[in-house]
């Protein structure tokens, strides 16, 4: 059957995910990525981690020298070389422990290598104060020698530094404790992905269906609505019953960022989390009352939502199901990945070919087995092939989180090749990009297909109206309550599972407008999303998106356009991000660019009420 030409009476209602969750051992090797190609066994990971105490002692030995640019540039060269073991070390430890997250040998090889990069963290710590400890004429001279200028950059954003560096001694203690600071998001990670479990789920027929983590989302796209309200109940009552857990680490993770930024000296944690990205607090502020601004138009969607499903009031049980019945669709993984590689032609023939090889190189662990970390991500180090993890589940959400996940991997591709180590490695702010581009092209290419019936065309506006809730509405939501959570404990309030329930309770009631009636217990939500354990990460989903459909549109309406955002993929983290998407063709510092996303959402959105 076309995916994209049948009638309702092919389109069966599916009762949710089926079958148990499979063991990691019985995966298909086509299934999972090829993690062999960094290291071939943990014998081997072994040899290379037994490289380092030598490449640190060397490193060690320019103490006391780093004030001429001869040094600073011998030191910078072999400290970028212990950069790139450390992170191909990082790399298949964390790709091993992701697997299956009950695996013990290889969360304790996780662990101990986030011992090692905290260890030698704390071994040159002195680094950075010895640097800034020179005068500040000598190090802007620094900036514009020859000799110096592929560390032109990063050492920039060393002198930006130079009000928040401390002495050598405390900068090793901070170092020393960086495993303290993580004890919150581990905790929370494995509580959540290796202990919590979940009780099966009855389908419509009433036959018990394992609900996990991956497969919820795939219960929420159930056209029966008392599967879906089973599958939210079965979730967050589980989730309830370890909230007063999930409450303490979220907390304690709060914290740590505030104490963090006052002990460097900044006037908050978010400023603190800006920095790095030399983004400022304005532009995050400013995109929380754009959001405000154009509530309106979501609660529209809501509205047209509640409709379009037949119900007096809407749950956020209701928010995922697609509102065409005629268009319920399995999309394989295969067919998937072929229309990903059609989607991206106008990004030309080299970025299809390398799309290309994710197939034959297994980059992609795409089946979920019982353990495996959830969600989905794209990883790599400089040097080894992308790594994808994905749970597929033959969904449509599914398909366009593949060419999400393979615009990271490209990025991160182009980016290597163009790039020494030192700059290669790219900041979120401009990685949400490339991903969501990606997203935005296959859109474009269903849309634009000459077998996409009327009831497809519907079902993928209103997939592009629930992305754009996802990306922007959503995230921008997280956002909020990510600054509301700093500020509160800033002030000596105390984070509490009450108090964090009701203060998203709050927010979920504001965003989602009067059609939505939830369920009380969405106010545990913030118990289940692993991104407010990234430092103030989610508003970078907003602003990318935003970015990501000026880009998309300039490089479908002029192919001169695609070497400017190809040139952005390949700059890597040269220069600010700001700056590079700007030169790219979109200014984020402009009010401009955040209405016109609201626009287009407004636009799709009358088209699919039309």
């Amino acid at each position: 059957m076309d995916l994209l030409n049948f009638d309702a009476a092919e389109a069966a209602t599916e009762a949710g995910p089926s079958g148990a969750i499979p063991e990691r051992q019985d995966l298909p090797v086509d299934c999972t990525w090829d993690v062999e190609a960094l290291y071939a066994d943990a014998a081997a990971w072994e040899a290379d981690l037994a490289r380092l105490p030598d490449l640190v002692t060397r490193l060690e030995a320019f103490q006391g020298t780093l004030s001429e640019p001869v040094a600073v540039l011998r030191f910078l060269r072999l400290d970028s070389d212990l950069d790139v073991l450390l992170d191909r070390l990082y790399c298949y430890a964390h790709l091993k422990a992701d697997e299956d997250t009950s695996h013990a040998a290889n969360q304790a090889r996780e662990s101990r290598m986030r011992s090692t990069l905290s260890e030698t963290a704390a071994r040159l710590a002195w680094v950075r104060p010895e640097l800034l400890a020179n005068p500040e004429e000598a190090l802007r001279t620094w900036l514009d020698l020859p000799e110096l200028a592929a560390f032109r950059y990063p050492l920039l954003k060393l002198l930006r530094q130079k009000p928040h560096t401390l002495s050598t001694a405390e900068e090793r203690i901070l170092s020393g404790a960086g495993t303290l600071f993580a004890a919150p998001g581990d905790v929370y990670k494995l509580l959540t992905n290796a202990d919590l479990k979940f009780p099966d789920v009855a389908d419509a027929d009433g036959n018990p269906r394992p609900l996990s983590q991956g497969r919820y989302i795939s219960f929420m796209l159930n056209r029966d609505r008392g599967v879906r309200q089973r599958a939210f109940s079965a979730l967050y009552d589980a989730y309830a019953g370890v909230h007063h857990t999930t409450a303490a680490t979220l907390r304690h993770h709060v914290h740590m960022h505030n104490f963090l930024a006052r002990t460097r000296h900044y006037p908050s944690a978010l400023e603190a989390a800006l920095s790095s990205d030399h983004v400022p607090v304005a532009l995050y502020e400013a995109l929380i009352a754009a959001v405000h601004d154009a509530l309106p138009h979501f609660h529209r969607y809501t509205e047209l939502r509640r409709r379009c499903l037949g119900i007096e009031t809407l749950d956020m049980m209701d928010m995922y199901v697609p509102i065409v019945p005629a268009a319920d669709v399995k999309v394989p993984f295969d067919t998937a990945m072929a229309w990903v590689l059609e989607a991206c032609a106008p990004l030309g023939d080299d970025y299809v070919q390398a799309l290309r090889q994710a197939i034959p190189e297994r980059w992609i662990d795409r089946c979920e087995n019982r353990g495996k970390r959830s969600g989905a991500y794209s990883s790599g180090c400089y040097g080894s092939r992308p790594y994808i993890l994905l749970n597929y589940q033959d969904t449509l959400d599914d398909a366009f989180t593949l060419a999400h996940e393979l615009g990271h991997s490209l990025h991160t591709r182009l980016a290597n090749a163009a790039q020494p180590p030192q700059t290669a490695g790219y900041p979120i702010f401009i990685a949400e990009i490339a991903s969501t581009a990606n997203e935005a092209l296959l859109l474009h290419y269903l849309l634009g297909r000459n077998d996409t019936t009327p009831e497809m065309r519907a079902y993928l506006l209103n997939h592009a109206c629930d992305t754009f809730r996802g990306t922007v509405y959503r995230q921008t939501m997280f956002a909020e309550f990510e600054k509301r959570l700093h500020e509160q404990d800033a002030a000596g309030t105390a984070l509490t599972p009450d108090s964090l329930a009701s203060d998203y309770a709050d927010l979920n009631r504001r965003y989602h407008g009067p059609a939505v009636t939830p369920d009380p217990r969405i106010a545990l939500e913030w118990s289940r999303i692993p991104h407010f354990y990234y430092n103030f990460y989610v508003y970078k989903y907003a602003t990318s998106y935003c970015a990501s459909q000026i880009l998309v549109r300039r490089l479908l309406d002029d192919t001169q356009a695609r070497q400017a955002y190809l040139g952005l993929l390949q700059a890597g983290g040269s220069a600010d991000p700001l700056d590079l998407v700007r030169q790219a063709g979109a200014d984020l510092s402009s009010p401009a660019t955040l209405s016109a996303a609201f626009t287009t959402f407004a636009e799709t959105l009358g088209e699919l009420a039309a």
